[in-house]
């Protein structure tokens, strides 16, 4: 039995934070693996996922040390006294993780450490004891500077290196052709019968109303940059302006909650669109959506494409680096649009494109954990 060391970095909610717990629970219930997982910030009533990982948890940082952390940040504009308190604070918090990691794994003595947001790549060099894998979960290119290729030329310590996708595999590759004996890809696993049920989980009485309407579904973490709603809302406006008769929907929070909310009242059709905020199930939303949209400038593989997918609602998504080109099959199985092209996906809302739904059943199989397990079993062998 292989002894497996998995680190991530919080148990919120949030897209890589779903996919670790399908790779956790494929582990612990896998009797050719003891798993021992680590998570490095301990968010107290955020953890909103941690009840479903089957195994116990280990928190570098507790919450009570977190509290501390944030409260002298939002104190360091104040004077300069704080913010030297605050930086001493950030500099030894890099060194608390990193001493308590170390002590967990010279205490577990683990055959493979498998670092999956790739916290452990300041200290990689001192896990000489195992095979070390780590996984790669947005597109590298776009850092500004040097740091893309610092931090690339820090994979190589690694054993292995798992993108999400292919594209960004080519991309680290590009950047470091020493990576490609090393590099490989495995699409982050979906649980289909799990969306497919909650899909089909009745509504509330308030959302009951809500979704008598038509209407346009985002489901995104309210993060302005990434996420870039400025496109969203004037793409909505003109298909509005051109006769969309429904609403425009967005499931999630964020930290760039309020200036999401500035930009919607900037739309000239603010009034049909609506901040619905975090929901433990957006599946059945995303099923009774007339199209599900993302306009996301740069993402890594986008998870909430292939739930659409899976669900056979309309996609209209950006063309961005990486995941909706492959994910879409080039625009095959949903519509692309350039990055921050509202007017083209003000178009494509009021389009029509016909999907072949038995071409999307085939495609989707492609990210059924059957065949990821699989290959990341294959990895673990090795």
């Amino acid at each position: 039995m292989k002894k497996i060391l998995f680190k991530s970095g919080s148990t919120m909610m949030g897209g890589l934070e779903k996919v670790q717990i399908e790779y956790i629970n494929f582990l612990v219930e896998n009797e050719n693996y003891e798993i021992k997982v680590v998570i490095e910030n301990d968010n107290g009533p955020e953890n909103r996922l941690e009840s479903s990982i089957k195994t116990k948890v280990i928190y570098l940082k507790s919450f009570d040390y977190i509290s501390k952390i944030k409260q002298a940040r939002e104190k360091r504009k104040e004077n300069i006294i704080n913010k030297i308190k605050y930086n001493f604070l950030i500099k030894k918090e890099r060194e608390y993780s990193k001493d308590k990691f170390l002590e967990i794994y010279n205490n577990y003595n683990p055959d493979i450490v498998i670092d999956f947001d790739s916290s452990l790549i300041r200290f990689i060099s001192k896990l000489k004891d195992s095979k070390n894998l780590v996984w790669i979960h947005s597109s590298i290119p776009r850092w500004k500077g040097k740091k893309a290729f610092k931090f690339t030329q820090s994979l190589e310590e690694y054993d292995k290196v798992i993108s999400i996708c292919k594209e960004m595999k080519e991309e680290l590759e590009d950047l470091n052709p020493k990576l490609k004996e090393k590099s490989d890809y495995i699409y982050n696993p979906i649980d289909f019968e799990k969306i497919q049920l909650m899909a089909n989980q009745n509504f509330d009485e308030n959302e009951k109303e809500l979704v008598k309407n038509n209407f346009l579904l985002t489901v995104a973490r309210l993060d302005i940059v990434p996420k870039d709603f400025d496109t969203l809302f004037k793409g909505f406006d003109i298909a509005k302006e051109n006769g969309y008769i429904g609403k425009l929907y967005i499931i999630g929070d964020g930290p760039d909650k309020e200036e999401v909310e500035k930009l919607r009242e900037k739309s000239i059709y603010k009034n049909d669109i609506y901040l619905l905020g975090r929901k433990m199930n957006p599946y059945n939303w995303m099923k009774k959506a007339d199209k599900f949209i993302m306009s996301s400038k740069y993402e890594g593989l986008p998870t909430v494409l292939i739930e659409a997918l899976i669900l056979e609602t309309k996609i209209i998504s950006s063309n961005c680096k990486t995941g909706p080109k492959e994910i879409l099959d080039s625009g095959r199985y949903g519509e692309l649009f350039d990055v921050g092209d509202y007017k083209k996906l003000g178009e494509q809302i009021l389009g029509d494109k016909k999907i072949d739904l038995i071409k999307v059943e085939e495609h989707t199989r492609n990210f059924k954990p059957e065949s990821i397990y699989f290959k990341l079993s294959e990895f673990l062998e090795d």
